[in-house]
């Protein structure tokens, strides 16, 4: 501070002077103090202070930039703790480098500078020539003869760059409509991302100190308990991926179950159970056999394949294929209309990428980042490639595979590639939807909790809500 105060008072007291020397009366020798060199000190004030501004914000939003990605994607095996402060120092550098880039595009702090210093120096140099009787006033024999056209020239200057700055003002602020609203959701999207990964961190650390106080206590692992209305393993199922590879069928499904149901009948268990779910009443409603399902009977076909084809920009053979059997599972659970079809519709399509059953993107050298994780029930090793993400919901781990077989009477555990039969598929996407409150949260129209429920954040919000919108556009409710 000590040094601009300085130059400033060096700058009004030198050219002061040149004034005072000025072969001019002493009126206009104060003219010139109050008008030119006031205006001039002035700017220069404002250049400086603008200057200050606009540096310090960017350096916020440059090194802010440059550290954020860095602490996201850091991790320590050997200190959570440090983990979950690195994560949520990540979280406020965040928003202060979005508060700081919103202020400078707000306040303008880089344009006003320069404007300011361009201002301040064009009265500078207007000064210089006027002392010098030089450039425009060369043809004046004295200052005083110069003076009139020194303060016209002055006041044009001064008067032309405040209305050149005025329509620039008015420019950006045209083009900065669209780019604000941009910016707004790019801002909105990389916050989300980070809030999803912050809680869906602080979800498996909790979960993971629950089950070793759990462990510490009864010495061993425990199957998960049977369902009450209290306590719901499905309650585990974790969020769910926005992506999945295309299903290649490479496992004979109607083999498997074939295999399995005599199994059951060798051990007297041969019935599937009646309740929720359940497969009867289907009326011969087929799984991968590849052909068309025919909708059951007491099925409303509240929407066709057509319909659905459309809405979802996906084949309509996959539509006719496997539409049917979503709706028979609806049904079965009790949970089949208009808000829930709509919720569903765009589930499945955030999910999978269409309408039809698919394993979780990325292949096993991605499944393996499920070794181990005993919130997921993945004890033995193997776990995290065998129970992978399957299905129009991707179930995930050996825990969850054992709750869903239990729920719907099939033993996907020892066989979990069960979950890619589409029957089997869509019957734990309604068991879920049930379980879970997610119809519900369709019943009401709150599509955000749907997502949430679903996803554990909002990861594939754009999408879900782009195909909600599309569904109810043709399902009137």
């Amino acid at each position: 501070m000590g040094k601009k105060k300085d130059y400033c008072d060096y700058l009004k007291q030198t050219l002061g002077g040149l004034v005072d020397r000025l072969d001019i009366s002493d009126l206009r020798k104060e003219f010139l103090k109050n008008r030119w060199l006031d205006q001039l000190m002035w700017l220069e004030g404002k250049a400086t202070k603008e200057r200050d501004r606009h540096n310090l914000l960017r350096m916020i939003t440059i090194i802010g930039g440059v550290l954020v990605p860095a602490l996201v994607g850091f991790r320590s095996a050997d200190n959570a703790r440090l983990e979950r402060i690195v994560g949520w120092t990540a979280l406020g550098l965040s928003q202060t480098v979005a508060i700081s880039a919103a202020v400078e595009e707000f306040f303008g702090h880089g344009d006003k500078y320069r404007n300011y210093r361009n201002t301040a120096e064009g009265m500078k140099i207007e000064g210089w020539q006027f002392f010098q009787l030089s450039g425009p006033y060369q043809r004046y024999g004295d200052h005083s003869e110069a003076y009139t056209t020194f303060a016209d020239r002055v006041e044009q200057y001064i008067r032309q760059d405040v209305e050149g700055f005025l329509a620039r003002l008015e420019e950006k602020r045209d083009e900065a409509e669209d780019a604000t609203k941009a910016a707004q959701l790019t801002a909105q999207s990389a916050l989300e991302n980070i809030n999803v990964q912050l809680e869906e961190r602080a979800r498996q650390l909790a979960e993971a100190q629950q089950q070793d106080l759990a462990r510490s206590a009864s010495g061993a692992i425990a199957d998960p308990e049977p369902v009450s209305a209290d306590s719901d393993p499905s309650a585990d199922l974790p969020p769910l991926g926005a992506a999945a590879l295309p299903w290649e069928e490479d496992v004979d499904l109607e083999a498997l179950k074939a295999l399995l149901a005599g199994q059951q009948r060798s051990n007297g268990n041969g019935r599937r159970p009646s309740g929720n779910g359940s497969s009867s009443g289907t009326n011969g409603l087929v799984s991968s056999s590849g052909g068309v399902q025919m909708l059951p009977q007491n099925v409303p076909q509240l929407i066709s394949p057509e319909e659905v084809s459309q809405i979802l920009d996906c084949p309509l053979q996959d539509c006719r294929q496997y539409l049917p059997g979503i709706l028979a599972a609806l049904q079965s659970y009790d949970i089949l209309d208009k808000h829930v079809l709509i919720g569903m519709l765009a589930t499945i399509r955030v999910e999978t990428g269409g309408l039809k059953p698919v394993h979780e993107l990325g292949g096993k050298s991605y499944w393996k980042r499920y070794e181990g994780r005993k919130d997921l029930g993945n004890i033995n090793p193997g776990d995290g490639i065998r129970y992978h993400g399957r299905g129009y919901i991707q179930v995930t781990g050996r825990a969850n595979y054992r709750t869903y077989g239990k729920k719907l009477g099939v033993d996907l555990e020892n066989s979990p590639d069960l979950a890619m039969d589409p029957v089997i598929a869509a019957k734990v996407l309604a068991c879920y939807f049930k379980d879970r409150g997610v119809a519900t949260a369709a019943r009401a129209g709150d599509w955000r909790r749907v997502r949430k429920l679903v996803n554990g954040g909002y990861h594939g919000w754009d999408v879900f809500s782009k195909y909600v919108e599309r569904a109810k556009a043709r399902i009137v409710v």
